[in-house]
């Protein structure tokens, strides 16, 4: 049986079960059974198990629907790995050192480009708003004159799920900075995107929006409302998820779809996402790429689910060649 192993940041080894959140636990379980049936046995590790002069993962979690559940195993060398890590210096440095033994989904370098929001200004140019570098308090003041809106954003070259995000009122946001005891290293700072006009045809209000691709095809597509009182739309955040059919995707929508399917398509193999908000004037604008889409979906949403899952799978099995 072929081994795919699903490679995590860090984690506790000594805990009973992989996961604290139940709902993500039970997403993979399905996942796991799902793939088992298949031929492929799915494992999870950190990134922190591997042992670089065996090029083995030392330790890793199998899920056994028979067993009952989670278990330890040892000594894996995976067929491929599918890379759900955060984004580190330090974790990027330790995936190339892994990548020379083992194949990667995503690519690497597909990875980084994705998750770097600089690259997504340069990529996709004609649907984001300007940045400016900045690298510490100095830069931020030189640069915040440059910002037309009322509200400014300021936020990490790389990290997900809405960390480290500064919206502010331009005038408070250095002090708002220097309170919060961060220290600005590959930021970038952009005009405010005011979003609460909605969605053209599907939802109003302060919102995201995310489309999911699996290599070249636009699996399935959401929006995000924020919590109470937040700007910040990303589940992380508070924020909700709600489906919206592919055939109700504003048309707006179709040139940027375009462009990423003909920049990206010498990569092979991928998944991704691209996050979009509408602005006042229901123009859309690319917030961010994403190359680590989550795996779990809300009650009612299991067919969904399921249609993700077996487009991963697929990937999988094309990967380790498997008929």
């Amino acid at each position: 049986m072929k081994k795919v192993l699903i490679l995590f940041s860090k984690s506790d080894w000594k805990t009973s079960v992989p996961f604290s959140n139940k709902k993500y636990m039970y997403s993979y379980e399905y996942f796991y059974n799902m793939c088992k049936e298949e031929g492929v046995q799915m494992y999870r590790a950190s990134y922190q198990w591997y042992d670089y002069r065996k090029g083995i993962f030392k330790y890793a979690w199998i899920f056994e629907k028979k067993g009952g559940g989670w278990k330890r195993v040892y000594d894996i060398k995976p067929d491929l790995i599918y890379d759900k890590t955060k984004t580190r210096t330090e974790i990027e440095y330790k995936k190339e050192l892994i990548g020379r033994r083992y194949n990667f989904f995503n690519n690497l370098e597909f990875t980084k480009i994705i998750d770097n929001k600089l690259n997504t200004s340069l990529l996709f140019s004609e649907w984001t708003k300007k940045n400016w570098l900045v690298n510490n308090i100095e830069d931020l003041s030189s640069v915040l004159n440059k910002i037309t809106t009322e509200k400014a954003v300021l936020k990490p070259i790389s990290l997900s799920g809405g960390e480290g995000i500064f919206i502010e009122d331009k005038e408070e946001l250095i002090e708002v900075v220097n309170k919060s005891g961060v220290v600005l290293r590959d930021y970038i700072l952009q005009d405010f995107i005011d979003s609460s006009k909605g969605i053209p045809g599907v939802i109003k209000g302060v919102h995201d929006f995310r489309m999911v691709f699996v290599n070249d095809d636009l699996a399935y597509s959401y929006y995000r409302l924020p919590a109470e009182g937040s700007l910040l739309a990303n589940l992380a955040q508070g924020g909700t998820m709600n489906l919206v059919s592919l055939n109700d995707l504003p048309t707006s929508l179709q040139p940027m779809i375009k462009r990423s399917k003909e920049i990206f398509s010498s990569f092979g193999s991928k998944v991704y996402t691209i996050d979009v908000m509408f602005d006042e004037k229901k123009r859309p604008w690319v917030v961010e790429l994403n190359s680590m889409p989550g795996m779990c979906f809300e009650p009612g949403q299991e067919r969904t689910k399921r249609e993700l899952y077996d487009k991963l799978l697929k990937v999988f099995k094309e990967n380790l060649e498997i008929s």
